[in-house]
């Protein structure tokens, strides 16, 4: 699939790159000479007329005309949904109307491919923001739906237009900040964060007077992954302007923190560890001032280091504050200017700073660039994709520093799991996907998805979601430069449930995807083989109302999915007649492997509730069988937690504690509460292979039988203290009174001298093990809304009625602005205004490390020893404490036996979380290898450096009557 798809994506760009050559551009086009079919038209008779087929094959769920090819225009060119004689339409941009034109012969090179591959989609976006997509369909949103989506802000285009940069983001903090004007900034923070791709640096600094790091804790560029990128939004939260701005030390720090970073590049011994290697561009974030620093200009561009950075300068708010020195300060370094008035204005003026760095690309001419994208969204509607696409230059005699646009071609993120099903790779088994040079995940099981096509898609390096240790660094380089081996490791990771730990020694078996920017990789749990037989139905299944039966929310076939409202068994029973009907067909669209297991495990545990039902037992309820291929069986009154635990086998706690416990067949859990409960599982193997598990919530005097036949057993004194702990330290039973089953044995209402005891170097029984989750989601407090800017921006509003009307008199201002500019911008006011609707919502979480202790078994041989009560808590102490250890056969348990406690007191154990840290408060670590991109355009001297784009928020013609209206507008409201 990836050549045929690598073909089709460079066929599009050769073809796209001559017609565009061929094409005589019209000064004057005519609207009726373009012929379109508008995905936004629902009612259009192409996407509606019997040439529609099924679009299965394309992974959409709706119909699609292969045919021909429909078009998606960006709100700025399309009148949409609002009153249109307020904003430019597609029909009065010259630009727009000659991109359809030249592009709507496309279709030819469309058709070609889609008979090589017939489940191809495929795409060409243009710069004027022209995407023609094929096959046609209706898009997403109809003509009078709201529609932010832009071609050229989307993940593939931003990565293909332009090399990988370093980016410095310098937000003027200064007092003048505030209210609508600093709730702009932010989002344009943000906005600008979201042109970052997987390749790319960046880092924030706020000034005023001063300059300092907006995160303290990082002070040098960090990789744009949404975690650093989330670090740097909470730390706009929480920040609050004041003071004067001074572009002159803002501009001052930034050039000597060019120059260390400049030795920073060149004196890496690899491929650098905080940089791109590549462009460096600095974006800085003010409402204006009448200061120009001429001094720290002419010092940038007379520096032979610093005279490539290109300096962009956005004026953000609807103050009545100069802003023409910021536009001198972008023109002076070749760069760009924007003014952003409105919410609105945010997208297409963040863009700009983007068309400038993709000038060397556009110049270079290199036809062997091509770039792979990581997972998201598709706006089409076909789920997650990944997309390989190629930047389409102008060709000819004379050299253009733009480019025409780009092409794309989807593949579906389900392909790797088509290519090779995790039902393949043993139970506990994964696979994952990185890019080449980066780690970033490209599929993993754990890797969350949008929300929302429209939102940026996850950046997340595969570290975040895998164990580390000391081997992570040799592993790490292998897969980032693509090599093929494998790399055995030991593994610990907390159970889902976050109560204990579970040991593993796996193998990573990697090699890199061939064509592809890509690396394959699989981690084996040692032992794990589970063989498949080859299963012939016996017939229908039987379906007992007694029981509830259902499938792991595993994909198993193709547009088939498993239903969560397990209390339905009649929709379960089709789900099973479905997939037992594609079996029997052959199994076409499915994990024929994992669809095999699952039958075959059905019709196994079919009779499993007559068992339950011919030996009834009042004491034992909510019995259960779950297995590794996916089938769990429950009874119906089975408590609420356990059917959430053993919903997914893959990741059920229960399930892994059993799967990959070497020495345990049975594990008792005590009651989560009290009335609660024991929980009994054990597991069912065959020939060494585990199957399934199997067990029941029983009543306490059924674990208290055993409790009292194994002190029996072992002939044990009931006048000692009695414990029964389980492998995380659990107490299962005691006969102690006041200890409650379920406690920690550490803690203060335990027995923590006993806890000191069994931790004792040399041999401990248990092992202290440190846990730590990174970038958690935890949620934002109550308490922190008092350092929010908006709290601080309606304190201020509400206690000083100046700044208020102040404000209105802004808002009039910058309206009127807008039309006096109205004859020289293009009029793009008002449908700015109407994107003011569609502000980013606010975000309530924040992330977080949660650091646990946890302790493990480690050797549950039979022990008796005496030990010095000077040892279990401070102070002189003469006395000891004898202790006396028999295992529990077959549950990883230990029973012991302990004389009376010392007279001292032993201090407690933490355990459980036991720390959780801001991350923003903590946020450099160690840094991870990576390797540059391989080609790097961050400079032309064929670039034309007249072109400095954008216009002044005031320029000298307005500038006069404009402080006039403000002088009088203030002097009314007064």
């Amino acid at each position: 699939m990836f050549q045929r798809r690598i073909r089709a994506v460079e066929d599009i760009t050769i073809k796209a790159e001559e017609l565009a050559m061929e094409h005589v551009y019209d000064e004057q086009p005519q609207s009726n000479q373009v012929h379109f079919i508008n995905g936004k038209e629902w009612d259009d008779p192409a996407l509606n007329d019997s040439s529609m087929v099924n679009s299965s094959q394309f992974g959409h769920p709706f119909f699609v005309n292969t045919n021909s090819s429909a078009v998606h225009l960006p709100l700025h060119t399309y009148e949409g949904w609002m009153w249109h004689r307020f904003k430019p339409v597609w029909y009065e941009d010259v630009d727009t109307i000659n991109a359809m034109m030249w592009t709507d012969r496309l279709d030819d090179i469309f058709a070609e491919n889609l008979k090589r591959d017939p489940s191809i989609y495929q795409y060409f976006a243009s710069k004027e923001g022209v995407l023609r997509y094929f096959p046609a369909h209706r898009w997403r949103t109809h003509v009078n739906q709201h529609d932010n989506f832009d071609a050229r802000h989307r993940p593939w285009f931003t990565q293909s237009i332009s090399s990988a940069k370093d980016l410095l983001i310098l937000i003027d903090v200064s007092g003048s900040i505030h209210g609508p004007t600093f709730e702009i900034l932010k989002i344009t923070v943000k906005r600008l964060l979201g042109t970052l791709t997987q390749h790319d640096y960046f880092n924030v600094l706020q000034f005023n007077e001063t300059v300092a790091w907006l995160l303290p804790c990082s002070e040098s560029l960090m990789p744009a992954t949404t975690r650093n990128k989330r670090l740097i939004y909470q730390a706009l939260d929480h920040t609050v302007p004041s003071g004067k701005a001074s572009f002159a030390n803002a501009l001052n720090f930034t050039y000597h923190y060019i120059l260390e970073l400049d030795d920073s590049r060149n004196s890496k011994q690899t491929s650098g560890s905080d940089s791109s290697n590549c462009h460096l561009a600095v974006v800085l974030i003010s409402d204006g001032g009448t200061e120009f620093p001429a001094d720290q200009v002419e010092m940038i561009t007379n520096n032979s280091v610093t005279r490539q950075t290109r300096l962009f300068t956005l004026a953000v708010g609807p103050h009545p504050i100069p802003t023409l020195n910021l536009r001198n300060i972008s023109c002076s370094t070749n760069a760009f200017h924007g003014a952003i008035l409105t919410y609105g204005a945010i997208q297409s003026k963040v863009q700009g700073y983007l068309q400038v760095l993709s000038r060397p690309l556009a110049l270079s001419q290199d036809k062997s660039l091509i770039s792979w994208s990581l997972p998201y969204q598709d706006a089409a509607g076909s789920g997650t994709v990944v997309t390989v696409s190629k930047p389409v230059f102008h060709r000819g005699e004379n050299l253009s520093q733009s480019l025409l646009g780009v092409a794309g071609v989807d593949i579906p993120i389900s392909s790797f799991d088509v290519a090779l099903p995790d039902s393949q790779l043993g139970f506990g088994g994964h696979k994952m996907v990185v890019m080449g040079g980066t780690g970033n995940v490209v599929h993993h099981s754990q890797l969350d998805t949008q929300n929302s096509y429209i939102e940026d898609p996850p950046i997340v390096d595969y570290e975040d979601l895998e164990p580390t240790g000391e081997w992570s660094d040799s592993l790490r380089q292998q897969l980032l430069d693509r090599k093929t081996g494998s790399h055995s490791y030991n593994s610990t990771t907390l159970t889902p449930d976050d109560a204990y730990l579970i040991h593993q020694r796996r193998t990573w078996h990697f090699r890199p995807i061939s064509k592809t920017a890509y690396t394959l990789a699989v981690s084996i749990s040692e032992g794990a083989n589970i063989i498949v037989p080859n299963l012939e139905l016996q017939g229908k299944v039987l379906w007992n109302n007694q029981t509830i039966t259902r499938a792991a929310p595993w994909e198993f076939c193709n547009n088939l999915r498993a239903y969560t409202n397990y209390t339905n068994q009649r929709e379960t029973a089709d789900y099973f007649s479905q997939l037992s009907q594609r079996f029997e067909r052959g199994g076409e669209g499915c994990d024929q492997s994992a669809l095999s297991h699952l039958l075959w495990d059905l019709e196994m545990t079919m009779n499993v509730s007559q068992m339950w039902t011919t030996t009834p037992d009042r004491r034992v309820h909510s019995r259960f069988v779950s297995t590794t291929g996916g089938v769990t069986r429950t009874e119906t009154r089975t408590r609420a937690y356990l059917q959430e635990d053993l919903a997914d086998p893959r990741n059920s706690s229960l399930f892994l504690r059993l799967a990959h416990s070497r020495d345990a067949s049975i594990l008792i859990r005590p009651p989560l509460s009290r009335g609660e409960d024991y929980l009994v599982a054990a597991k069912i193997s065959s020939k060494e292979q585990f199957l399934a598990i199997a067990g029941a919530l029983v009543g306490k005097d059924i674990v208290h039988s055993i409790w009292k036949n194994a002190v029996e057993a072992f002939n044990i004194s009931d006048q000692l203290h009695l414990y029964w702990l389980d492998e995380g330290g659990y107490i299962v039973a005691t006969n102690q009174i006041n200890v409650s089953p379920g406690t920690f044995i550490g803690s203060s209402n335990a027995d923590p001298q006993l806890m000191h005891a069994l931790t004792l170097d040399p041999n401990p029984v248990y092992e202290r093990n440190t846990i730590v989750k990174r970038a958690v989601s935890c949620p934002v407090f109550v308490k922190a809304a008092s350092i929010s800017s908006a709290s601080i921006f309606a304190a201020r509003w509400v206690s000083n009625l100046t700044t208020t009307l102040l404000g209105i008199a802004q808002a009039i201002y910058s309206f009127s602005a807008s039309l006096l500019w109205a004859g020289v911008t293009s009029a793009t006011f008002q449908a700015e205004m109407e994107l003011d609707k569609l502000r980013p919502a606010r975000v309530d979480t924040h992330l977080c490390s949660k650091e646990y202790i946890l302790y493990q078994l480690k050797t549950s041989q039979q022990r008796l020893f005496n030990v010095s009560c000077s040892k279990l808590c401070a102070g002189e102490n003469s006395t000891t404490r004898e202790v006396i250890i028999h295992p529990m056969s077959d549950s990883s348990s230990l029973l012991i036996a302990a004389t009376a406690p010392c007279r001292c007191k032993a201090s407690t154990f933490q355990h459980g979380l036991a720390r959780l840290e801001d991350e923003m408060e903590k946020c450099q670590f160690h840094r991870r290898y990576h390797k540059s991109s391989e080609h790097c355009y961050a400079s032309d001297p064929r670039e034309n450096s007249l072109e400095c784009s954008g216009q002044s928020l005031h320029n000298p013609a307005l500038m006069f009557p404009s402080m006039i209206f403000i002088f009088f507008v203030v002097l009314i409201l007064r």
